[in-house]
């Protein structure tokens, strides 16, 4: 459970605030853990889950290249480590795998990555709340575990991430609260052409209800974005407002605002990308049940650079759930713009969107059809202005063997167009995978 404390050695030479040795963090938290486990009301309540994944998959571009498409069958073997608990007081779930990853006939990219996670919610009172939320990952593959960052690399170097989201909520009403939280994401990297990065900030949300039919939300939150190899820091402060009117039981709508400031810490003989974005923007929130809910909106945002014309688009999204006997189906779409400054494709300022399907069949109590389909469109307003297009279908069955043991099939096609050669891609993987799991209590 120490996965905090990996390759702390790197980061020694990093500065305070921002680029620092990981070591006391690990030690934090294996303590943590300690104190959680030893401060346990009933050991009754816990349950240890070891499990053994076995996957065999083909791969027709390993490393996602555009031009020299190099195929191959890949083995992995995935033990893992998982601790749930849940009381009345407490929500813990902490795990940790490793996966062995075995190339047929390129012996030279076989690597040992790893995946630590922890979620932990904790009552201190009856109206004060803790919570702590992390990840971490380190591998060698082409693209990053968390699907927000999209760059692609291209050679197989290592590289790991470290997110971690932690804070307090006050309940001071029935729906009232407030949240006081601090985020710390910090990227490294082996590929010298690839910056290592630390994002950290701290933020504040308060949610109010006037009466039992109207409600306000307001928040705020400031991060800064730390270099290693001293290239300007930049800053970004965001504030958003929001009223919610509670129409009915089921349906509440609602009208959002959002402010963000960017700046770039360049001297002042440098040129920077500073530049602000507002954008304001309806929707609603209808819950028909337990088997259907929708929720949309639909905006605008306007862009101003500090150092050339402004710009605008617009914001929206639609989620659509609908649960049957049998099974289920997941309709999402969104778009608008985001901040990317980190990873292999740090972009800046990118203007997106995005569709995405994901039904589900259960053919029989033990066997489960499924699929996803998506796509996403990416523009990047700063730097060399780069567009975009990934498309990404898989479909797969599973199957539960034993109580302990179970499989699944898939067959997945992704495929990426981009003005910039490099970053397109065409990718077909097959995959059969089996898992045994044990519950001990």
């Amino acid at each position: 459970m120490s996965f905090l404390s990996f390759d702390i050695i790197r980061y020694t030479d990093m500065k305070l605030f921002g680029f620092r040795s990981f070591r006391f963090l690990g030690r934090a938290f294996i303590l943590v853990v300690f104190a959680v486990l030893f401060a346990a009301t009933s050991w009754a309540e816990w349950r240890f889950l070891p499990s053994l994944e076995l996957e065999e998959s083909y791969d027709s571009n390993i490393d996602l290249d555009s031009d020299n498409e190099t195929s191959d069958f890949i083995t992995r073997l995935i033990p893992e480590l998982r601790l749930e608990e849940v009381s009345a007081t407490r929500t813990f779930a902490a795990g940790y795998s490793m996966s062995l990853n075995n190339f047929r006939r390129h012996s030279e990219d076989n690597y040992i990555g790893h995946t630590g996670e922890l979620s932990w919610d904790q009552q201190l009172s009856r109206n004060l709340s803790w919570h702590i939320m992390d990840t971490y990952y380190r591998s060698e593959e082409p693209l990053e575990e968390d699907t927000e960052y999209t760059g692609i690399r291209h050679d197989r170097n290592e590289y790991s991430r470290n997110i971690v989201d932690t804070g307090f909520t006050y309940q001071f009403g029935e729906e009232d609260s407030v949240t006081v939280s601090y985020l710390d994401n910090r990227l490294q990297n082996t590929d010298p052409e690839i910056e290592d990065d630390v994002e950290y900030g701290p933020a504040l949300e308060l949610e109010y209800w006037l009466t039992r039919s109207h409600g306000l939300v307001l928040g705020c939150s400031w991060s800064r974005i730390d270099y290693k190899d001293d290239d300007p820091s930049d800053e970004t402060n965001e504030f958003n407002l929001g009223y919610q009117w509670r129409w009915s039981p089921h349906t509440t709508l609602h009208m959002d605002y959002g402010f963000v400031l960017f700046s770039s810490k360049a001297p002042a003989e440098e040129e920077g990308d500073d530049y602000n974005v507002q954008s304001i923007a309806a929707g609603f929130d209808h819950d028909f049940g337990p088997s259907y809910s929708l929720s949309g909106f639909l905006g605008y945002y306007f862009l101003n650079p500090k150092e050339s014309g402004s710009g605008n688009g617009s914001v929206y999204g639609l989620d659509l759930v609908r649960n049957f006997s049998r099974g289920s189906v997941t309709l999402s779409g969104e778009g608008g713009y985001r901040l990317d400054y980190s990873g292999a494709e740090a972009e800046g300022f990118t203007e997106y969107r995005g569709v995405s399907l994901s039904p589900t069949y259960s053919i029989s109590p033990m066997a489960e059809l499924y699929a996803s389909t998506s796509y996403m469109y990416e523009k990047a307003e700063q730097g060399e202005r780069t567009r975009d297009e990934t498309w990404d279908v898989s479909v797969g069955m599973s199957y539960q063997v034993l109580p302990w043991l179970s499989g699944a099939l898939e067959l997945t096609q992704r495929e990426r167009s981009s003005s910039e050669d490099d970053d397109e891609y065409r990718d077909s993987l097959i995959l059969l995978r089996l898992r045994g799991t044990y519950e001990w209590r």
